[in-house]
């Protein structure tokens, strides 16, 4: 079964990744992947928390829920590592640009994904009014990763669940210590 699922992800993610010819910096959609696949990137999230903490002041409700979004993307890290070690699935691409060998060299589940997931149960809460643009990221985000062939769509669905799943028992936290 296992086997199964695994050709059709990598026909599917086959079909959605950017052609060779396509990989050219004078593409259009070369350059719409490129960004998009970094806007997950932690560094990026740790800048916008750090924005985000700053304006928060002395707001002890606002800085509650900042700390149970840090939580959750801490835990989504974590689980995230665990579960790469445990199938260490290689990675579809091979290895250009900025997505060569690294600290990182596995595939399932996506860690991009998993922050989008995160984003996704958070959004609302510190973006009021502008948490309906979480899911229009994420859809970019995830394209990007397969596109770029750095990750199979099931990498990404995979790590948006567990994003997802994390962001929610970090909201319920919060929710239980007096957040909103």
């Amino acid at each position: 079964m296992l086997s199964f699922l695994s050709s059709i992800d990598k026909s599917v993610s086959a079909g959605v990744a950017l052609e060779e010819s396509q990989r050219s910096w004078r593409n259009p959609l070369f350059w719409l992947a490129n960004v998009g696949a970094h806007l997950g990137d932690s560094l990026l999230w740790v800048g916008i928390t750090a924005l985000l903490w700053r304006r928060a002041g002395d707001d002890p409700a606002r800085k509650r829920l900042l700390s149970g979004w840090m939580a959750a993307f801490a835990g989504a890290v974590a689980v995230t590592l665990v579960i790469k070690r445990i199938f260490r699935r290689p990675r579809p691409g091979t290895g250009q640009m900025l997505y060569g060998p690294g600290a990182d060299v596995h595939s399932f589940p996506s860690g991009h994904g998993a922050r989008v997931g995160v984003i996704l149960v958070w959004a609302e809460t510190l973006w009021p009014g502008a948490g309906w643009l979480a899911p229009l990221i994420g859809l970019w985000i995830g394209w990007a990763r397969v596109a770029m062939g750095i990750h199979y769509v099931g990498d990404v669905l995979a790590g948006v669940v567990l994003g997802w799943g994390v962001g929610r028992l970090a909201r319920k936290g919060v929710k239980g210590r007096g957040g909103k």
